[in-house]
C-alpha cells in the first residue's frame, strides 16, 4: 500500500478545526444582525465582541496546528466584512443614525466601503515584503477594534444610569455626533497610521506572572462590568495611537 498516495488523499480533520471557529464567528456576526433587527441593543454588541473574540482565536490555533490555508484566510477575510463590516453599521443605523435618514445610510455604507478596502490591503499586505520591524505595526486600526470603537456610543447608554460621568457623556452622543464619530472611525480604518499589531508584542519573562494576574483582572471586570470596562479599554487604545506612531517614526528614522 502506497502511504504517500493515502496521505495525500486524506486530511487530518484537526487541521480544519480553525475553519470550523471562523464559521462560529461568522454565526456570531449573524446573530448580532437578527438582535439588531429586533432592536435588542445589548445582545447585538455582545454576539460583535463575541465574534472579534473568535476572530482572535482561529488565526493563532491555525498557525499552531500547522493548518494555515488560502482557504482559511478568505473564509477569514469574508468573516470579518460581515462582524465588523456590516454588523456594527447596521447597529448603528437601527439604533441613532436611522433618524437622518439618507444621511446616515450614506454614513453605513462609507464605513462598510472603508472596512471592504481595509480588509483587502490587509490581505495583499500578506503576500508582500516587509522589514523585519514593520510586522509590529498596522496601517490603520484594525477591523475588529473599528467595530469595537464604533459601538462605543450604544455601550455607553447601556450602564450610563449607574454613572454620573457615563450619563453626561451620553449626552453627547446625539445623532450628529454619532455620525461624526462614525464617519472618523471609517477613515481611521483606512489611514495609514501605523498601530501596534499585539501579536507581536513581548514582555520580559520575569514580568509573565504580572502579566497574566493583570490580564485575569481585566476579566473579572470584563464579566462584573462590561459596559464600563469596554470603554475604558476603547481610550486606553486611542491613547496608544500617538506612542505607535511615535514608534514608527522613530524606526523609520533609524533604518534610512
Amino acid at each position: 500500500m502506497n502511504n504517500n498516495g493515502s496521505n495525500s488523499r486524506f486530511l487530518p480533520i484537526a487541521k480544519l478545526f480553525p475553519n470550523f471557529i471562523t464559521l462560529l464567528g461568522l454565526c456570531s456576526g449573524l446573530t448580532s444582525l437578527k438582535f439588531t433587527f429586533n432592536e435588542q441593543w445589548e445582545f447585538a454588541v455582545i454576539f460583535i465582541i463575541s465574534a472579534a473574540v473568535i476572530d482572535g482565536m482561529d488565526g493563532r490555533i491555525a498557525r499552531i496546528l500547522k493548518s494555515t490555508s488560502d482557504f482559511g484566510a478568505q473564509l477569514d477575510s469574508f468573516a470579518d466584512f460581515l462582524n465588523f463590516g456590516a454588523a456594527p453599521a447596521f447597529l448603528l443605523y437601527f439604533w441613532k443614525l436611522k433618524e437622518i435618514k439618507v444621511i446616515g445610510w450614506i454614513l453605513v455604507m462609507i464605513y462598510v466601503i472603508c472596512i471592504s478596502i481595509r480588509l483587502a490591503r490587509f490581505n495583499v499586505s500578506l503576500h508582500s515584503e516587509q522589514l523585519h520591524w514593520e510586522r509590529f505595526f498596522f496601517s490603520g486600526i484594525p477591523a475588529p477594534v473599528c467595530a469595537l470603537l464604533s459601538l462605543l456610543p450604544i455601550i455607553i447608554t447601556f450602564q450610563s444610569h449607574e454613572s454620573e460621568y457615563l450619563l453626561s457623556i451620553e449626552q453627547f452622543f446625539n445623532t450628529r455626533s454619532v455620525a461624526c464619530y462614525f464617519l472618523a472611525i471609517s477613515f481611521f480604518s483606512v489611514s495609514h497610521i501605523p498601530t501596534f499589531s499585539a501579536k507581536y508584542i513581548y514582555i520580559p519573562k520575569s514580568l509573565s506572572y504580572v502579566f497574566v494576574s493583570l490580564f485575569g483582572v481585566f476579566i473579572v471586570f470584563c464579566i462584573s462590568k462590561p459596559w464600563v470596562t469596554l470603554p475604558i479599554l476603547g481610550i486606553v487604545y486611542t491613547l496608544t495611537i500617538p506612542i505607535s506612531t511615535g514608534f514608527y517614526i522613530y524606526y523609520t528614522y533609524k533604518t534610512r
